[in-house]
């Protein structure tokens, strides 16, 4: 899943509080749009999903298990970049942009999985699936198939995180936040390749692309420990 981490970053930066912890839930679509999302988990892609709030691009192999990624997010006047990788279950992180002890890009931090509590931070999640697009679909309803488009609701009150979508400012919607829109294509080999999830104001996109490309990570050398502030303040 897509950072737990972002949304509570787009609601930091801007001094909020951090997203609520929703329930997550990853079961099999009736429609079989499900299987497209769930493909992913075989081989490597590459994936951006963009919103109002930023970015989140990287590439990923869950066989190799590797991944790398990077998250840009801006509130207001500030910014913040937060760079992740991971080598065969050891993760690292970089953070650039705020005016805070230990953002300032220039050191790796290595990530104590044990002190990790909230599935999906940082894009690390024991299924593999960085972008979260797989409880995303877990959370859709009244989903209909046109050739390779699928078409629906989605529950977003399901959802932890969706790229670098705040999802405490989705919560606010109240009862809308349980339907909307999205829209989904898959390839010829029902392999999803695009997503589109229409919250209000924030038009969230999401595509997936190069699949079965080498992914190449360097282990960051002299990585420090993350400093203990830094788990809160990332949402881990």
């Amino acid at each position: 899943m897509v950072l737990g981490v972002v949304a509570g970053l787009a609601g930091c930066t801007a001094g909020e509080k951090a997203a609520p912890k929703v329930t997550v839930s990853v079961k099999a679509s009736p429609t079989g749009l499900a299987a497209g999302a769930g493909v992913l988990a075989s081989g490597s892609y590459r994936f951006k999903v963009v919103a109002n709030e930023g970015a989140y691009t990287g590439s990923i192999d869950p066989v190799g298990d590797v991944l790398d990624a990077s998250v840009s997010v801006r509130s207001g006047e500030q910014a913040l970049k937060i760079d992740t990788v991971e080598v065969r279950g050891v993760a690292y992180t970089r953070l650039t942009g705020l005016p805070l002890p230990g953002f300032d890009g220039g050191t790796w931090y290595r990530v104590d999985p044990q002190r990790v509590t909230r599935p999906g931070a940082l894009g690390l999640s024991a299924i593999k699936d960085p972008t979260g697009v797989q409880a995303l679909v877990a959370a859709t309803h009244d989903v209909r198939r046109d050739g390779r488009t699928y078409r629906g609701t989605v529950d977003m009150t399901r959802v932890v995180a969706w790229g670098p979508v705040n999802v405490g400012q989705v919560m606010q919607l109240g009862e809308a936040a349980k339907a909307i829109p999205f829209e989904a294509a898959v390839d010829e080999r029902d392999r999803i390749t695009s997503v589109k999830v229409s919250i209000p104001n924030n038009t969230v996109e999401a595509t997936y692309s190069d699949f079965g490309a080498a992914v190449s990570v360097d282990e960051p050398k002299d990585a420090q420990p993350l400093p203990d502030h830094l788990y809160g303040m990332l949402g881990l």
